[in-house]
């Protein structure tokens, strides 16, 4: 690892869901009206994902605090019906897995090398976000120990 890179460690967050939102219309304003309506009930959303799939309609996924979690589908459904988009999923059997440390963002090998240390531990990622200090992946709750372990084995192993 080059001087620049300091990896201080890796964390998981077990306390999260993922609510997706399918099939909203592609249009100004739809965004900032759903997340203003969870803000209104005190939920701040994580890991905001937007997908341009098809046809004039987008799904926009996000993670939430599990606590939140009822507030949060009560809210999409009523905004998915105002809207008609095509329905709401969420799943609570998720982990957030991060590595963390400096210098990340001017390292561009380093997602690579979190997504090559899971895939050889088999471990499947449904989200990705990264900033200067961390690159976070989304996985299986049941798999989040062992994304640890591989992460930890790749990184600081190396160091």
């Amino acid at each position: 690892m080059t001087e620049e890179l300091v990896i201080k460690g890796v964390t998981h967050d077990l306390d999260v869901a993922k609510v997706v939102l399918m099939g909203l219309p592609d249009v100004p304003g739809t965004a900032g009206r759903l997340f203003t309506s969870l803000a209104e009930r005190g939920i701040g959303a994580e890991m905001i994902v937007q997908n341009n799939m098809r046809g004039g309609l987008n799904d926009i996924g996000f993670l939430i605090r599990k606590k939140n979690l009822d507030d949060a589908i009560e809210v999409c459904r009523n905004f998915s019906r105002d809207v008609e988009a095509q329905g709401v999923s969420f799943n609570t059997e998720i982990a957030c897995v991060s590595v963390v440390g400096e210098g990340i963002a001017s390292q561009p090998d380093v997602p690579s090398r979190v997504f090559v240390a899971l895939g050889e531990a088999g471990i499947n990622i449904a989200m990705i976000s990264s900033t200067d200090l961390s690159v976070t992946c989304v996985v299986s709750s049941t798999r989040a120990n062992d994304a640890v372990r591989a992460l930890l084995d790749h990184f600081i192993s190396e160091a």
